[in-house]
């Protein structure tokens, strides 16, 4: 058999006992390349017995060459193989940044409102009536007739000290000697400077507006004071010694009561005030003015606890936590707003009924603030799924069915002003019966 040069075969080396066989690769035929494959001639065993020559086993001379082979194998696996997996790797970290970047999305639009249908009250807000404190029906708006506002003298008016100071005005304490020479305490509304031309607007919206009403129960705008052609007036209003009747509640709660307290308010009291308010409503309805802000912290007291619904335009900015702030400067009274104002925009007297019910919630609860603990956003969601303010301690039953006729899902079932008009004074009367006859109800009534 031929030895190929290209020492290509592979078949195993063999010492049998007689000679030298022709499968055996003589060593001098080994190229020079290899011989580091061969043992030294140290190592071998030569038979000089029949002249023969034995070698230990040899390496295959073909091994580095399916070592090579092996090696080109496995990297065309591996490299495509690692390819995809790292391509797998990379797809994995963008579908988690992607899912994290929706969650993000998704938290701030949660954060605005919970309720996909409510998103739309963001820009309905926009929309509405820009006026602060009241804004004509339709019928209204028709029926509505200028009235002259009285000028006062700027050098008959004295600014004496601040009772109320916001973002965008403050309101003085002061006296009005254009009537007599004695003078008389009023409060004055004066705009900073540099305020926009939006707040200018609300401001002169607000003169036309307050000037229309005349009723024991409305604040009353004495005059204006005219500055200059470009100057925006000071309005000039009656001064309510006892402020604001959220804060007088606030001194009045028996959880919270000091003993150094100026006046107390008794439960006849709180009768007494939420009739007044009442009352007060009844005369805007009549007039087909829709308040948009009814809240305790919009109605003022003076002296023997008359209460007079207004607004300042200083609550906004003094009861920041009240208000849900929506882009720019628009502030939404969520708490005391209802399902149909919240979703839809529409301002009414139906929906002014739905706040007057939370301000007789905050009466009897001496100020506390509407679904206090939860935010603004779990307020929306409170609302939509009709879960309603709980009735406060020691609130008479008649006061919380009030407050639940108040709060019909539907605004046409709503109790009109003029029935809790005339339930509360019906009340009141029980009230006074019981107390002649010394045998207070109020805290004997039965839950509902």
């Amino acid at each position: 058999m031929a030895i190929l040069p290209s020492l290509c075969q592979t078949r195993d080396i063999s010492v049998p006992g007689h000679g030298l066989e022709h499968d055996v690769i003589p060593i001098h035929n080994i190229p020079k390349n290899v011989h580091g494959l061969v043992p030294d001639a140290n190592n071998e065993t030569m038979s000089t017995a029949h002249g023969s020559k034995n070698q230990t086993n040899p390496t295959p001379l073909s091994t580095p060459h399916i070592s090579d082979i092996d090696s080109t194998v496995l990297l065309q696996i591996f490299i495509p193989i690692t390819v995809a997996l790292l391509l797998l790797f990379l797809v994995a970290i963008f579908i988690v940044k992607r899912s994290k970047a929706c969650n993000r999305k998704s938290k701030r639009n949660d954060k605005v409102i919970r309720n996909s249908e409510d998103v739309q009250l963001l820009d309905r807000m926009n929309f509405v009536n820009k006026n602060p404190t009241y804004f004509f029906s339709e019928r209204g708006e028709k029926d509505s007739k200028k009235i002259p506002i009285n000028n006062i003298p700027y050098d008959k008016v004295t600014l004496q000290d601040i009772v109320g100071e916001g973002a965008f005005g403050q309101v003085y304490r002061g006296q009005n000697f254009a009537e007599n020479d004695a003078g008389e305490y009023v409060a004055i509304k004066i705009l900073k400077d540099g305020v926009s031309n939006e707040v200018k607007e609300d401001f002169e919206r607000e003169v036309d507006i307050m000037s229309a009403f005349d009723h024991e129960n409305i604040l009353k705008l004495i005059g204006i004071i005219q500055r200059g052609p470009t100057e925006t007036p000071y309005m000039v209003f009656e001064y309510m010694v006892h402020g604001d009747l959220a804060d007088l509640l606030r001194r009045n709660d028996p959880a919270m009561r000091s003993s150094d307290r100026d006046i107390t308010l008794e439960k006849t009291d709180l009768i007494d005030i939420s009739t007044q308010i009442a009352n007060g409503m009844t005369y805007l309805t009549s007039k087909h003015f829709v308040h948009r802000d009814l809240a305790t912290r919009n109605c003022l007291v003076g002296e023997g606890f008359v209460v007079k619904i207004s607004d300042f335009g200083m609550a906004r900015d003094v009861y920041t936590c009240d208000y849900y702030r929506i882009g720019g400067s628009r502030m939404l009274p969520v708490r005391w707003m209802s399902p149909e104002s919240m979703k839809y925009g529409r301002f009414t007297t139906e929906s002014d009924i739905w706040a007057f019910g939370v301000v007789l919630w905050e009466i009897f609860s001496y100020g506390r603030q509407p679904y206090y603990g939860h935010s603004n956003e779990e307020v929306v969601r409170f609302l939509d799924e009709g879960i309603m303010l709980q009735r406060p301690d020691e609130c008479p039953s008649t006061i919380y069915h009030i407050m639940l006729g108040c709060w019909k899902k539907n605004p046409k079932e709503r109790i009109p002003y003029q029935k809790i008009h005339k339930h509360l004074v019906d009340f009141s009367k029980e009230i006074l019966r019981n107390v002649h006859h010394h045998r207070p109800i109020l805290n004997s009534e039965s839950d509902p």
